[in-house]
């Protein structure tokens, strides 16, 4: 495997936006934490009632436990419809449709395009993960490539590529088949 041409498309950048916040430290314990606070609150409101109005308490900690347990599909949501929103920016609307070329060399891999041209050393590379849709590289730096696979001639060939480049810089690769944003 030595070149790549891709052209991104909103659901691709979708997608990858989705896949790297789904795998951030920050965004997951941000997640964690807002639906314990959310919980917490909500007790807070129902225990002045519990002394005049006992059956309102009772009805505040009902609906609590309820949007305890669905506010993790809430949040999906919420975050999906935010991530939409920001592909379909102005900022983020150059990224969408230009030919990115993708070089495989000896020690680097190179991202060529109209407006940018980059090179990330192999030794950046923290771990490779594949999904149903991508390939998705973590780079050290706190940054990720992905590749969709409905661009790539030949995902096996390219899969195979890749296992032997992560056991090549021994680093991890993971297979994520059953990923999907929640």
């Amino acid at each position: 495997m030595k070149e790549l041409q891709l052209t991104l498309s909103e659901q691709d950048q979708l997608d990858a936006l989705l896949f790297s916040m789904s795998k951030s430290p920050q965004i997951i314990k941000a997640r964690k934490k807002s639906r314990f606070m959310f919980m917490l609150l909500m007790l807070i409101l129902a225990v002045p009632f519990f002394y005049y109005e006992r059956q309102l308490a009772i009805l505040i900690i009902v609906v609590s436990i309820i949007a305890f347990l669905f506010f993790p599909k809430y949040l999906g949501i919420y975050y999906k419809r935010y991530f939409t929103k920001y592909v379909k920016s102005p900022e983020f609307q150059n990224r969408i449709g230009i030919l990115h070329t993708i070089s495989f060399e000896d020690n680097y891999l190179q991202i060529k395009s109209t407006q940018m041209e980059s090179k990330y050393q192999y030794d950046q590379f923290e771990y490779i993960t594949e999904t149903t849709f991508a390939f998705f590289i973590k780079l050290k730096m706190a940054d990720q490539l992905f590749f969709p696979k409905q661009q790539i001639e030949d995902t096996a060939k390219f899969k195979a590529f890749l296992v032997e480049l992560s056991q090549r810089l021994h680093i991890a690769y993971q297979e994520e088949l059953d990923w999907k944003w929640k």
